[in-house]
């Protein structure tokens, strides 16, 4: 018999070496308790129990273990499958890369971040009630929906907005810093402390048409911004532009 090669197949294998150690450990105490005079089976019994108990505590430790690891690996999996499909604007791309969001969501993953992803005419948004801390920065939400959810700080910064819907949703400490906001449509929604500077829209009338449609925060927003006509592509435009501060003269 080739005890080296015996060695090598007991070793390479974890449950293998677990039996083997176990089968040696057992002959030893086998060995100890045959010239141990006080030995009785009673012991048996009584460390019996005390390795059920072992059993029982670092088994569900480890199942909560595992499966706490295996969500966080699982997340980071995801995510950065995600950073591949951006700047990617094709079908394919789109449909991957929601299908990822939809397994992040469901492992209650936090901070998603979306930047440059395309992901235009996309409505699964409507099924999400909170995104809080997303990033959509410099990705393509043209004609998607956002309906009775939560996306408080959510970034938005050079988003393509385009003819996109927003209803009843939470937009508390939001940017759209630089976005796209042509025809795109709020309702219901809340504006408070929200950063629209350097947007751009489409309709002179936009503040009123935004209170039009029982949006929350609107007159704090027009005391903050003003629009001023831009053109685009030989299109006249509006862009947000914040308002400045009067300067007072202390003379």
């Amino acid at each position: 018999m080739n005890l080296k090669k015996t060695y090598t197949k007991i070793s390479d294998s974890k449950i293998n070496l677990m039996i083997a150690l176990s089968i040696l450990g057992l002959i030893i105490v086998l060995v100890l308790d045959f010239f141990d005079e006080k030995y009785s089976y009673h012991d048996i019994l009584v460390e019996f129990h005390g390795l059920i108990f072992d059993l029982l505590i670092f088994g569900i430790l480890l199942t909560i273990y595992e499966t706490i690891k295996s969500k966080n690996d699982n997340i980071t999996r995801y995510k950065e499958e995600i950073n591949d499909y951006k700047f990617w604007e094709n079908e394919e791309a789109m449909f991957r890369t929601r299908g990822l969001i939809k397994r992040l969501y469901d492992l209650n993953a936090k901070n998603i971040d979306l930047s440059h992803c395309y992901l235009a005419s996309d409505n699964s948004f409507s099924t999400y009630d909170n995104m809080k801390n997303w990033k959509f920065s410099g990705a393509n939400l043209s004609n998607t929906m956002f309906m009775m959810s939560t996306l408080e700080n959510a970034q938005f910064y050079s988003t393509n907005l385009k003819e996109a819907t927003f209803v009843q949703v939470n937009l508390t400490n939001c940017s759209f810093c630089s976005a796209i906001l042509y025809k795109t449509n709020f309702e219901k929604c809340i504006f408070t402390n929200v950063d629209i500077s350097n947007s751009v829209v489409y309709e002179k009338n936009w503040f009123e048409l935004l209170e039009s449609k029982e949006n929350i925060g609107i007159s704090l927003l027009k005391e903050q911004f003003e629009l001023k006509p831009n053109l685009i592509n030989d299109i006249e435009v509006y862009r947000i532009i914040r308002k400045t501060k009067p300067t007072h003269n202390n003379s």
